[in-house]
């Protein structure tokens, strides 16, 4: 597997095996940064957004392989925020208890003060929030990222050479 021209390059195909392959990669290095936004420093959460890059690019490659347009993204990224936004409100009372009273006095700031206010106050304990919430965001994140797979790696390969390429072989080979 040639990992740049699986995690940097949108055109082409890959097989169920090396989409897998590249999608654990991200989701490791994801981890790594959830690690240092805790550990570290919140901006290290900048970092996630090269990562968009690698996501698109695999599953671009992917959809390629079923015979389908890249622009299926969009509505998998739509469904990856939908699908972890519900698990973080979801899991947030069993994992991260403690962060409850100051979420919702968030949401509070929300409905007296307007989406500006409820963004000051964010910011105000980005920190906390951060570190608070972290086991639930992580646990979202991995669900989610395993979902993606689940749902990616199953799309049937096309068996002949199509608009994007060269058949990557049998279903299960990469």
């Amino acid at each position: 597997m040639d990992i740049s021209y699986v995690l940097l390059n949108p055109k082409g195909r890959i097989g169920p095996r090396d989409f897998l392959r590249g999608l654990i990669l991200l989701t490791g290095a994801g981890l790594i940064i959830q690690v240092l936004i805790v550990g570290a420093s919140v901006g290290a959460a900048l970092l996630q957004y090269p990562l968009l890059w690698g996501y698109f690019c695999v599953l671009a490659k992917r959809l390629h392989d079923a015979g389908q347009t890249a622009w299926f993204n969009v509505l998998f990224l739509f469904g990856f925020v939908v699908v972890s936004s519900i698990l973080n409100a979801v899991l947030l009372p069993v994992l991260s208890p403690d962060m409850l009273p100051l979420m919702t006095q968030i949401q509070e700031v929300g409905l007296t003060d307007g989406f500006g206010g409820m963004m000051e106050a964010q910011q105000k304990h980005a920190i906390e929030i951060a570190r608070g919430t972290a086991l639930t965001r992580l646990v979202s994140f991995l669900i989610t990222s395993a979902g993606l797979a689940l749902v990616a790696g199953r799309l049937p390969s096309d068996p002949d050479a199509n608009a994007h390429g060269p058949a990557t072989g049998r279903p299960d080979a990469s």
